[in-house]
C-alpha cells in the first residue's frame, strides 16, 4: 500500500517537515555525553543507561537532523564536521538547562563545579585525581565538559578551564592572566616488558627505531610538536625506518597503546611524570625533554571566582601541581 502523504506535501517536503521537528532533550544528552567521551559505552555509564540505548538516541538524532553525527570506526568514535557543530551548540544549551536548574533549586542544591578541559587531560590527569578531591570536599559535585574546543566559560556556565597553549597566546579573562600550571616537555616512554619481549637493547636515542613508534595523527593542533622527527633532531638522531607506526587521533589513545605494550610513545608531562612514578611506562631517555612551547593554564569565570566551591577546586588543583605525580587515589 502506498504511504500517504499531507495534501499537496511531496516526500521530500514531508522529510524536511519532519526534520524540521524539535528534537527531544533526552536523545541530546545521550549525543552530548558520546561525543564528549567518543564512546557510547562510557556515555551509557555516565546516564546510567545501557550501550544499545545510547546507540538508538543517536541513530534516532541523526535521522532526525538528516545528517551523520558519528564516523564509527572498529575501535574508536569520532564526530563528523556536523556532529561537532551540533556538539558545540548543544554542550553550550544543557549548560545552560541545568545552570538555571541549580539556581531554581536554590540554596538547597550541593555546590557544583564545572571545569572545561580537554579530553586528554581530563582523562591521563584530573579524573585519577578526582577521589582525592572528593574526600576533601565530599560536599561538592564536580562537573567535567571535556572537548578540545576553548569555550566561552560565561556562555557556556563554566566554572574553571584547564587550558594548553603556548605562553604568547595564554588566555585572559578580562582581568587577569590565566595561571600558569607547567610547561610541557616530551621524551619517548615504553612499558617495561615491551623491552624484555623484544630483546631490543636501547643504549642510544638512535635504537629506538627498531620498536614500533606511536604518532598522532596528522588532523590534531598538537601533531606537529608531536612528531617523532622533531624529537629525533632535538636528540641529534638521524632519519630512520621504524620497525612500524601507529597512528591515534587523542593523546590518551596513543598513551593506552604505550601502557598495553604496543610500542614506544612520545609522552608528554605531566601526563608522563605520573606514569612514570608509579612504574607503569619507564623512559629509556629521561634527560632528553624537549619543550614542546607549551603551557599549561588554569582559567577562571571571573563571575564565579569567588564562590567557595570554586576556590576549594582552585586550590586543590594548584596544589596538585605542585605536589607533583603519583598523586593518584
Amino acid at each position: 500500500m502506498r504511504k500517504m502523504h499531507p495534501k499537496g506535501a511531496t516526500p521530500a517536503a514531508a522529510r524536511a517537515a519532519a526534520r524540521r521537528r524539535p528534537v527531544g532533550l533526552a536523545p541530546l544528552r545521550g549525543f552530548a555525553a558520546a561525543a564528549r567521551q567518543l564512546s557510547f559505552t562510557l556515555a551509557a555509564g555516565e546516564l546510567h543507561l545501557t550501550q544499545s540505548s545510547i546507540s538508538r538516541q543517536i541513530a534516532a538524532l541523526e535521522r532526525q537532523v538528516g545528517k551523520p553525527l558519528f564516523v564509527r570506526g572498529t575501535r574508536a568514535l569520532q564526530l563528523t564536521e556536523d556532529g561537532a557543530r551540533l556538539y558545540a551548540a548543544t554542550r553550550t544549551a544543557l549548560a545552560a538547562v541545568d545552570r538555571a536548574v541549580d539556581e531554581i533549586r536554590g540554596v538547597d542544591a550541593a555546590p557544583r563545579v564545572t571545569v572545561a578541559t580537554y579530553a586528554s587531560f581530563a582523562s591521563l590527569w584530573l579524573v585519577p585525581r578526582l577521589a582525592a578531591f572528593q574526600r576533601e570536599h565530599p560536599e561538592i559535585e564536580i562537573r567535567i565538559d571535556a572537548g578540545d574546543r576553548f569555550v566561552d566559560l560565561g556562555a557556556a556556565g563554566v566554572d574553571l578551564a584547564l587550558r594548553r597553549c603556548r605562553p604568547e597566546a595564554a588566555p585572559r579573562d578580562g582581568l587577569r592572566d590565566g595561571l600558569r600550571l607547567h610547561l610541557e616537555e616530551m621524551t619517548p616512554a615504553l612499558e617495561p616488558a615491551l623491552l624484555e619481549r623484544s630483546g631490543v637493547a636501547l643504549e642510544q636515542p638512535a635504537d629506538l627505531p627498531r620498536l614500533p613508534l606511536l604518532e598522532l595523527g596528522d588532523g590534531l593542533p598538537t601533531a606537529d610538536v608531536s612528531r617523532w622527527q622533531r624529537w629525533f633532531d632535538f636528540a641529534g638522531v638521524a632519519s630512520a625506518a621504524p620497525a612500524g607506526r601507529l597512528y591515534f587521533t587523542y593523546i590518551d589513545q596513543s598513551v593506552q597503546a604505550a601502557v598495553r605494550g604496543q610500542g614506544v610513545v612520545l609522552a608528554r608531562s605531566p601526563f608522563l611524570d605520573d606514569l612514570l612514578g608509579s612504574g607503569t611506562l619507564v623512559a629509556p631517555f629521561a634527560r632528553l625533554r624537549m619543550p614542546t612551547g607549551a603551557a599549561y593554564y588554569l582559567v577562571e569565570n571571573p563571575a564565579r571566582r569567588e564562590r567557595p566551591a570554586v576556590v576549594a577546586f582552585r586550590d586543590w588543583v594548584l596544589a596538585e601541581f605542585r605536589r607533583g605525580p603519583q598523586r593518584l587515589t
